[in-house]
């Protein structure tokens, strides 16, 4: 057992002490003070009345190395045998050097006699050490002011920077990244970027800590931006590890590179369908047509029920067709100010009535500022798109929500956030129960042609075409979602003062469904080019068994000729647009020249901007979608008959 220092050889040792120059402490082994000299003794303090030890006080060997004089007592007590340091002390106004000796206290474990004493120094030595002294000083204050200069600077930079430690927490972070993520004092990393209750599994900051080397690399935060990040090896104050983390955001660079990609899509998307929408469409009349005209002449179901799936089948063609067109088109729709809630409710009604009995349809209208700059059709296009893709992704049945609110960016970090300029927005909003988005999906839904719903009737085009109208109108698109959670589609479009716009007309239209003839026809004079014999066909035949009188023509040129060398003039001339030779435009213009009078449609699948401006100057009356239906082709008939008349 360790022996107590007994009161007997504690007089002697003090006895001894008391007579001596040097300091003599004897220290127990819990590091209290037993006994202390009447000698200076600089190590040493009173609280209280009581010698305690600056343990932190820093000794240094003979070869400069330094320690605490807590760490010195250890050694001693471990067995490592004497130790004998220096240090600086201050003496009134004087600096000296004292020798500092630890040695244990023969025969009582765990006790250690420290004694002290003044190492005589030169004047020159001493004009050394305080010059030294005055030149460490020195350097502290120079680095203290080189540190608040340093962070002063990276306080205002447009960069996030922050310092965080090995345990987690943020040591600093500059105004830029407290404008964002609020204040991070005491706050730990993975909870102030990426809205974690845990670390990160792979955090590259980490092998800066363990490497001392610098790393570089891309990260997406809890908001949904996207940063490179460069981190270097740093020190606080103490000497302590940090690392130095600087982001730099990207989002706004990936937002540009995303839609100039789409813009890209958008454009060959464009070339290819303007490409084969002609002939598509042209394929698709006769088709159409003749089912169409078959069903009407047939009473046996055995034969009706295939007909109608071929006839539905081409339905849904023409309907991709038109998809794949409003994706790509480049023209500038003219556009009216509309109320959006009111816009919403007409079109919820049309939908109601085709909703699945297992779909529970839900409206919700926050706003009046609901004022918008947009193309009716789009807008209607644009909410039935997006409720079609919810109704998709709730096989089971669930709730539909559609929802009209308002929201006014003006804060910096809610602009950045949005993506959008400041000012006033109309959002509306579409909510499902459904199935949800896989998180690798998420960021692709707008491609064009791409679909996880083939098997339920997806083409790919429905939310692509709905991300080309909200970007023609100036607004923004996002969607939130998780697996088995539902989706919620957030369009914001920009609200506009209707006062500060003016109405313009605008006038195409596609429908389905079957027409029958009226008497109004029945008198009506009409010439039908087209320069593809099947379209012409089986046109010429729906027309004529409506009861009009139809000249048909093949070409551009053979269509001028019937004009020009008929007995009686035509009510109305139906001419394809996309024909070799005269095209159908340049038809018009010379009929046009002849009779400015004349009614002239132009049929064809593919409207550009440059197109429908023409048009309005030669003085076209309107134009025909193709693939029509034979009911769309009547109807149009007596709509521009009755113009006429």
């Amino acid at each position: 057992m360790r022996r107590q220092l007994d009161e007997q050889a504690l007089s002697l040792l003090c006895g001894y002490a008391e007579q001596c120059d040097q300091g003599i402490v004897v220290i127990d082994p819990e590091g209290c003070v037993v006994y202390a000299n009447k000698s200076r003794q600089p190590i040493l303090c009173t609280i209280d009345g009581v010698w305690r030890l600056e343990l932190s006080c820093v000794l240094r060997d003979q070869d400069g190395r330094t320690t605490s004089l807590g760490t010195a007592l250890d050694l001693v007590r471990s067995g490592e045998g004497k130790q004998e340091l220096e240090f600086e002390c201050n003496c009134g106004k004087e600096t000296e050097v004292m020798g500092v000796r630890l040695l244990p206290l023969g025969g009582y474990s765990g006790f250690v006699l420290l004694e002290t004493r003044i190492i005589p120094i030169t004047s020159r030595l001493r004009q050394a050490l305080l010059a030294e002294r005055t030149t460490r000083r020195r350097i502290e204050h120079l680095s203290r002011r080189g540190r608040a200069l340093f962070y002063q600077v990276i306080e205002n930079l447009p960069l996030f920077v922050y310092m965080q430690r090995p345990d987690y927490s943020v040591a600093y972070a500059n105004k830029k990244t407290r404008i964002f993520y609020g204040e991070t004092t005491g706050r730990l990393c993975y909870e102030v970027f990426a809205g974690r209750s845990s670390p990160c599994l792979q955090c590259p900051t980490f092998r800066v800590f363990e490497t001392g080397k610098p790393e570089e690399w891309e990260f997406k935060d809890r908001l949904g931006r996207t940063f490179r990040i460069y981190d270097y090896p740093f020190e606080d104050e103490n000497g302590q590890p940090l690392v130095m983390e600087l982001g730099v955001d990207l989002t706004e660079l990936k937002r540009v590179e995303r839609e100039l990609y789409q813009a890209q899509k958008m454009r060959a998307v464009g070339v290819l369908a303007g490409g084969i929408a002609h002939d598509l469409n042209n394929n698709l009349v006769p088709i159409i047509f003749n089912v169409d005209y078959a069903l009407g002449k047939s009473v046996d179901p055995m034969i009706n029920e295939p007909l109608s799936e071929a006839l539905r089948a081409a339905y849904r063609a023409a309907d991709l067709v038109e998809q794949v067109l409003d994706y790509s088109r480049q023209q500038n729709l003219r556009r009216f100010p509309l109320r959006l809630v009111t816009l919403v409710q007409e079109s919820l009604d049309l939908l109601q009535a085709s909703l699945p009995a297992s779909v529970h349809l839900y409206a919700d209208f926050q706003t009046e500022r609901d004022w918008i700059s947009a193309n009716p059709s789009q807008i209607q296009q644009l909410l039935l798109n997006l409720c079609r893709n919810a109704v998709q992704a709730m096989p089971g049945g669930g709730e539909l929500s559609v929802r009209v609110s308002g929201v006014h960016t003006d804060g910096f970090v809610e602009r950045i956030q949005e993506r959008l300029p400041q000012g006033e927005y109309v959002v509306l909003e579409v909510v499902d129960t459904g199935v949800g988005i896989d998180l690798e999906n998420v960021d692709r839904v707008f491609e064009p042609f791409y679909t996880t719903k083939r098997d339920r009737g997806g083409t790919g085009m429905g939310l692509a075409v709905v991300h080309a109208i909200v970007a023609s109108n100036g607004g923004d698109i996002r969607v939130h979602s998780s697996p088995g959670e539902g989706a919620r589609f957030v369009v914001r479009l920009p609200f506009v003062d209707p006062s500060t716009m003016q109405p313009q007309d605008m006038g195409q239209e596609r429908k389905h469904g079957r027409y029958e003839g009226s008497a109004e026809h029945r008198s009506m004079r009409l010439l039908l080019v087209d320069d593809d014999m099947g379209a012409l066909n089986a046109m010429q035949r729906v027309l004529r068994e409506a009861g009009l009188d139809v000249v048909t023509a093949e070409n551009g040129e053979h269509g001028l000729k019937q004009f020009i060398m008929a007995d009686e003039p035509f009510d109305l001339i139906l001419a394809d647009h996309s024909m070799p030779g005269m095209s159908g435009m340049e038809m018009a213009e010379n009929i046009l020249e002849q009779e400015p009078k004349a009614t002239i449609v132009i049929c064809t699948g593919h409207v550009e901007a440059q197109l429908e401006k023409q048009a309005r100057t030669v003085g076209i009356a309107g134009f025909l979608m193709k693939p029509m239906t034979p009911g769309m082709l009547l109807e149009s008939v007596r709509r521009y008959r009755r113009r006429d008349g």
